[in-house]
């Protein structure tokens, strides 16, 4: 039986993740730290975070369908490749001992901290010439997304700009829908080898389902919040690779 106060945390974090990754992405950030903290493995703690996921990026999906911002055409061979990678990527998490896997999520958070801080991604140029690098490179964040998902919003939204040329609000919607067909395979994946907590997940499911609504509606203020956002993640980050390394 779960306590109040888990009940609460697992909300409001799944109303800040959905919010966060329907913007842009890492708000499993928020999620995976959360679980660890609740005392879940760390494997257990990523299978149980695409519960949420799952949800949320359903919801922001129909909603950007219902807005007409979701522009499937020409894409089945970018979906096809995203969902392959995240396949492999899911084979080889599921298998990986936890003592593993928690040393690898450490690193992934200090990467992910660089990347947070000093957002190299806002930076990148429209390069027309990379396209035929594209096909390569979305399977490979859809190896990323499904072994472990943090961040990957981000790496989609900037390969795709890149190649695209097209703002990151124009494309989140084509994100958000790629994420929800990963996370589909995640949930699949990590449910047969039992490394979901259902309990805590239905409840991150909750508050995601409700923070993906509620981006969908700030995507176009999303400057505003973000400086907000940023130091809430940083600080997450931190905590979380002290806690990963056994630091605290």
């Amino acid at each position: 039986m779960l306590e109040l106060q888990e009940i609460v945390l697992c909300i409001i974090a799944g109303l800040l993740a959905g919010i966060i990754n329907t913007l842009a992405g890492s708000g499993s950030i928020i999620t995976l730290s959360l679980l660890t903290f609740l005392g879940l493995p760390t494997n257990i703690a990523n299978g149980t975070n695409r519960i949420g996921l799952f949800f949320q990026s359903a919801g922001s999906t129909f909603k950007f369908y219902q807005q007409r911002e979701l522009i499937l055409s020409h894409r089945l061979g970018l979906l096809t490749l995203s969902v392959s990678g995240a396949i492999f990527g899911v084979m080889v998490a599921s298998r990986l001992p936890e003592d593993h896997f928690q040393s690898i999520l450490g690193g992934v958070f200090c990467v992910l901290f660089l990347i947070v801080l000093f957002e190299p991604h806002k930076h990148l140029k429209h390069i027309e010439k990379f396209s035929k690098l594209m096909p390569l490179i979305m399977a490979g964040i859809g190896f990323y997304a499904g072994f472990i998902q943090v961040g990957a919003g981000v790496f989609m939204l900037a390969v795709m700009h890149v190649v695209w040329g097209k703002s990151y609000t124009s494309l989140n919607p084509l994100k958000v829908f790629i994420i929800l067909l990963i996370n589909i395979i995640a949930l699949v994946g990590y449910g047969l080898v039992n490394q979901i907590h259902w309990e805590f997940g239905l409840l991150l499911a909750i508050g995601q389902l409700i923070g993906g609504l509620v981006g969908v509606r700030l995507n176009n203020l999303k400057g505003k919040i973000e400086p907000f956002l940023k130091m809430l993640i940083l600080g997450i980050i931190l905590i979380s690779i002290l806690r990963f390394w056994h630091l605290i």
